[in-house]
């Protein structure tokens, strides 16, 4: 349910010596707050489809590629050119469509999400975190002319890791008896119980010229886990075959 800033501030609460404490508390208080949010929340939008957006919204002589396929993405980040957030908030969970023409960001669905942050310093008192959750309509539309695109690069990063803390306890008699070889005399240790996380990074990064200003941008896709590598090929491919500020590069 995270976006990716929110799993970061999530993994540097690991700084905490109560961490396992910390994070029970904001998985429980996640999971309350989502819940009276879903039961709070109703649509407003019009519930137009993807079909009936798409119908409308293509020029004449504009087709789709990559095989008449989308991308299906959980997130989309606007970072400045130097990898900084933008005013721009992030779209959440939808579909992008490259045509020859143009790159279309599409949303038209229910969206659910938890985001997290600090305030203060979350070391020292009163510092802390915030947990936020939201569960609404989506009515997103952004379009991209291919010829704004300069560069595209795809990381994808699929796995498991699991991590346990030991930690160390001072014997019974506190080390006073330490120098007789005791074992009941010597140093403890304490493990707290592993924890295996999966994680799926996938993600495509593309510098634009984002209109209407020409500012440029790094526009960041989080693909969503269902999606192919072979879509994403495909995707790349045929941006790289239109866009001309690619072809030009290749050029040099």
């Amino acid at each position: 349910m995270y976006d990716p800033a929110s799993s970061m501030v999530l993994s540097e609460t690991n700084i905490h010596m109560s961490r396992a404490r910390l994070q029970s508390l904001i998985s429980e208080r996640t999971s309350q707050m989502y819940q009276e949010t879903v039961r709070t929340f109703s649509g407003m939008h019009d519930n137009l489809s993807y079909e009936d957006l798409l119908a409308s919204l293509l020029f004449d002589g504009e087709s789709l590629l990559v095989n008449n396929q989308y991308i299906y993405y959980s997130f989309v980040s606007f970072l400045d050119e130097f990898g900084k957030p933008t005013e721009k908030p992030p779209m959440r969970q939808g579909r992008a469509f490259l045509t020859t023409q143009r790159l279309l960001l599409l949303s038209a669905e229910n969206t659910a999400g938890a985001s997290l942050s600090k305030f203060g310093d979350p070391k020292k008192l009163p510092g802390g975190y915030k947990v936020q959750t939201s569960c609404n309509d989506t009515l997103n539309y952004v379009s991209v002319p291919i010829s704004c695109f300069r560069s595209v690069e795809l990381c994808a990063s699929v796995g498991a890791r699991s991590e346990v803390n030991i930690q160390g306890t001072a014997p019974c008699c506190f080390g006073l008896c330490g120098c007789f070889g005791m074992d009941i005399c010597l140093k403890g240790w304490l493990y707290d119980p592993p924890q295996c996380q999966a994680y799926n990074d996938r993600y495509v990064t593309m510098g634009v010229i984002m209109p209407p200003w020409g500012h440029r941008v790094m526009l960041q896709m989080y693909l969503n886990p269902g999606v192919t590598m072979t879509t994403v090929k495909d995707f790349i491919r045929d941006l790289q075959r239109h866009a001309p500020g690619l072809h030009d590069q290749l050029k040099l």
